[in-house]
Parts: structure tokens; sequence; C-alpha cells
């Protein structure tokens, strides 16, 4: 559906979407994949009524704090602002808004979500460091450069958990870093040093798909 060049596909997937029922988010996503510079309020309107005040403010805000941000491919809508509406909860105080929010980042494939992502592979709490290596990993497949990343994947590799050295060492694997993962290997502690040559050698620790269609 995502490719499909069938005339009228678009008008069809839109005016089935009230009734979609639990295949929504699907269809809103697949449309987002059509069209990131599309009017967001297709799939917004979902979550909030066209109402002005404070009770739309906070069901708005709450969209950007939850999986269905993705799941909807609102991550992926230019004029949703998804950046400017996420990076905030990459510092809040709560670790599962930290994680939701590195993995929200790393689905817009915005240079500008790159930042607030490469602060979480410091976070505290090892599950958001793991989340925040596969956030840049997502952002390098749709393109942007991730160097900048290059030293604190690297100081991830000395994690002691092997979740977080797997996703590090699968982001460093990528050809621009390859040269420092290489590097790096003289340094490393037996575990950490057996998942970089898996990563050299190419087999790598695998991305949790968003969504069904994610490749």
């Amino acid at each position: 559906m995502i490719d499909s060049n069938e005339r009228g596909v678009e008008e069809i997937i839109l005016g089935t979407l009230a009734e979609a029922g639990p295949v929504r988010p699907l269809l809103c996503r697949v449309l987002a994949e059509r069209d990131p510079n599309r009017d967001p309020h297709y799939a917004l309107r979902h979550f909030y009524t066209e109402t002005d005040g404070p009770v739309r403010k906070w069901l708005g805000q709450e969209v950007y704090r939850s999986p269905w941000v993705w799941l909807y491919g609102i991550t992926r809508l230019h004029n949703a602002n998804p950046v400017e509406r996420i990076a905030p909860d990459a510092t809040n105080w709560f670790a599962a808004r930290r994680q939701i929010a590195v993995i929200a980042l790393g689905d817009t494939a915005n240079p500008a979500a790159l930042p607030p992502v490469i602060g979480r592979l410091r976070d505290q709490k090892w599950w958001v460091r793991t989340q925040a290596a596969a956030a840049i990993r997502r952002l390098a497949r749709s393109g942007v450069p991730i160097g900048s990343a290059s030293d604190g994947l690297l100081r991830c590799l000395h994690h002691d958990r092997q979740e977080v050295i797997e996703q590090a060492a699968a982001a460093l694997a990528q050809p621009s870093l390859r040269d420092r993962l290489l590097w790096s290997r003289a340094t490393l502690m037996p575990l950490a040093g057996a998942i970089v040559d898996n990563a050299l050698d190419g087999v790598v620790a695998p991305l949790t798909p968003l969504w069904p269609g994610e490749a």
C-alpha cells in the first residue's frame, strides 16, 4: 500500500479511517509513509476533538507521550512537529517517558532528533540507553549522519548490560563509524569483545519493529 500508484488509493484509505477500528493505526501509518508532508489532522483527530482549551492541549500532549505516536505515524509527519514536541520528555524524571521519547525520536528521520537521543546514551537506566542506541540505528537507516554519536556509543560498549552493548555495537557497525568500532576492540572485556567481533562480521542484534510494516 505504501508504494501503490493506483488511482484514488489515498482517498479510499482516508474514507475508511472512521470505521477502521483496530487497523486504523496501520492505515494512518501508511498514509504518513506515503506523504510525510500531509496535514496531520487526519491522524490527530482520533485522539482529541477540535475544541479549544486546556483539555485539548492536555490530550494533544499525551499523544506524543505514548506508543501511539509512532503506531499512527505521527512521528513521520513533519507538520506535526514531532521532534519539538517529544524532545522535552527525553530528560523527564520518569524513565518510562524518557524511553518512549527516545524510541519516538528515532522514528522521526530528522537530524534534529539526534542530540537529545545522544544525551540518553548516558541514562542511568540501562533500558533507556538500549533504546537510545537503537534509535540512533533507526536515524542512520533513514539517512541521518550519526558521527556525533560515536563517543557516546563507544562508552556504551563498556556497560555491564549485554543489551546496551549489542545495540551500541550495531550502531557503530555503520560504515561511517566502523573504524572507531574496530579501534575500540582492544579495550573491551571478553563479552563486549565477542559482541563487537560479531558486529564487525555483520551479525548484529535485530531492531524490534515499531509497527507491522517496518522493514
